[in-house]
């Protein structure tokens, strides 16, 4: 298998961005941010990419 490194490294680099303004990964392209722990709802968004869903839970 050969991998795109230039891909590979976006997609790193997206994940730093992500995570270093408290956004926790749950799995690839996937993301949770807790802003109050005592929070009664919950705020689902993402970024869509051709093909994909978005659910916004409230």
């Amino acid at each position: 298998m050969i991998h795109n490194i230039d891909a590979d490294f976006w997609a790193e680099l997206a994940q730093i961005q992500a995570e270093s303004i408290g956004w926790q990964p749950l799995e690839p392209g996937v993301y949770l941010h807790v802003s109050d722990e005592n929070a009664t709802e919950v705020l689902v968004v993402g970024m869509p990419q051709a093909g994909a869903a978005v659910l916004l839970v409230v």
